[in-house]
Parts: structure tokens; sequence; C-alpha cells
């Protein structure tokens, strides 16, 4: 790690991020996610460790917007907040690109530092899913009549969802609304039961849901 006391000797790197690590704003965006004095610094200690380590740092582009993005991440494992955010709720991955809107009108906006965070992951996130995007299709169930016209819908919402948590913006990729636009035949097929049609569109987003955490690191769960 870094040392915190900058001797002569350290590298150019050593001495930006000790310089990050001591910002007022920074110090205060560790704060804000603590909510506590002494986390806040631990938060920070443990980001300025963890990046520090970094082997080839001369491949961050953004070294201020990388260290955020692990001082968020630090602070919230540290109060204990990704615990209660469980992969294995039905609604918790796709709900943590949904707060973009409040239940009383708009969210204020994110401080700039975090809302960098944040899009560098969900954009690290997209490029997990692009990469495995073909195998991560296949493995779609086959629900419908056409099996390739629905696992190709499934993929495509749930890079939409990724695409528009890039963006900040409240996705609404798989929404009922969505699904019956591009699938008509299968989420609103005439003379199937009411029951029925819903029963499909909760597997359908179900499937939406499980490609989403084929390639979100539960640790990476900002929010």
């Amino acid at each position: 790690m870094p040392s915190t006391t900058a001797p002569d000797g350290e590298s150019g790197f050593q001495r930006e991020l000790l310089a990050i690590r001591s910002d007022p704003k920074v110090r205060n965006l560790a704060w804000r996610h603590t909510g506590d004095r002494d986390l806040a610094e631990d938060a920070l200690q443990e980001a300025c460790w963890a990046v520090g380590r970094v082997t080839d740092p001369q491949h961050i582009e953004n070294l201020r917007a990388y260290f955020c993005t692990v001082l968020i991440r630090e602070a919230h494992r540290l109060c204990g907040q990704l615990r209660a955010v469980s992969v294995e709720d039905p609604e918790s991955l796709v709900e943590i690109h949904r707060r973009g809107v409040a239940v009383c009108g708009s969210a204020p906006p994110r401080p700039l530092d975090e809302a960098v965070g944040t899009r560098l992951i969900a954009e690290t996130w997209l490029e997990r899913f692009s990469a495995q995007r073909d195998c991560l299709t296949a493995a779609v169930p086959p629900r419908s009549s056409d099996p390739d016209r629905y696992r190709k819908l499934i993929a495509t919402a749930a890079e939409q969802v990724l695409h528009d948590g890039i963006d900040g913006a409240a996705s609404q990729a798989d929404s009922i609304e969505a699904l019956r636009a591009v699938y008509p035949e299968w989420f609103d097929q005439p003379g199937c039961a009411a029951n029925t049609c819903h029963q499909r569109f909760c597997r359908a987003r179900s499937d939406v849901r499980d490609l989403l955490k084929a390639v979100v690191d539960r640790d990476e769960l900002l929010f």
C-alpha cells in the first residue's frame, strides 16, 4: 500500500492517489455513504489500499473516478448495506436500476463523483454482458413456442436495463408494456387467460434477472 507520509522517491501514482484520498470532496463522499466519521476514514483507508495494489495503474484512465468507485463500494461494505440487497430478492437487481424516480417525484441529482463511479461500474457490467451474450442468451429457458425469439427478447431486455443504468435512467425494458410490444403473440396472446399471461410476464422478468445476476458482482452493487 502507498505510504500515507508521501516520502521522497514515491511514484507519481502514489502521490496522486494520496492527494485524492485527502481531497475534502472525496472525504465528504465517504462520510455521505457511511454517516460516521470513523467508518468514513476506514473506507478511505480500505479504498486507498485496494487501489494502491492495482498491478498496472497506468491503465486507469481516470484515477479519481476509479478511486471514488472503490470508495463507495468499501463504504457500503463496511456499513453492511450490501447485505441488505440480496441477489436472491426477486426485485433487487432490477430495482437497482429504477432508482431514478422517487415516490414523490424526481430523485435529487447525485454528486458528480458518485455518478461517475456508478456509471463506470454499469459500463463494466455491460461489457461483461456483451462478451458473454451468446452463452447467456442460449441459457434462457425456451418458454414460448418460438424459443429463439423469446431468448433474444430476454437478452435484449437485460442489455437495455444495463444501458439505462449507465445513463442513470429508470429502465422500463422488462415492463409488461415493453414485453407485449415486442412479443404480443406470447404476452398478449388472443384467447389466453389473464392469469396465464401474467405468469408468462413474471417468468420473463425472472429470466431477465437471472441474466443480470450472471454479470453483476454482488460486491459491486451501488445504491
